[in-house]
């Protein structure tokens, strides 16, 4: 369930992160060419919510079977 659970919170946390990713790329000037510049204002908020989202959703399987 501690896997499940991870990949769907994961798969969740990926809205937000597609969000941020739109709104860093505006921020950023909207550029029609890519940069290295870029990788921080777009991918990073994008695979950092979708990590995010994934360590919570196993660390809060840990912490049920703590409580049970």
């Amino acid at each position: 369930m501690g896997v499940g659970r991870a990949l769907l919170f994961g798969a969740f946390a990926a809205i937000p992160g597609m969000l941020l990713a739109v709104i860093g790329w505006a921020i950023s000037g909207s550029p029609q060419d890519w940069g290295y510049e870029l990788w921080l204002a777009c991918y990073l908020p994008f695979f950092g919510c979708i990590a995010a989202g994934l360590v919570f959703g196993w660390r809060s399987n840990e912490l049920a079977n703590e409580e049970a």
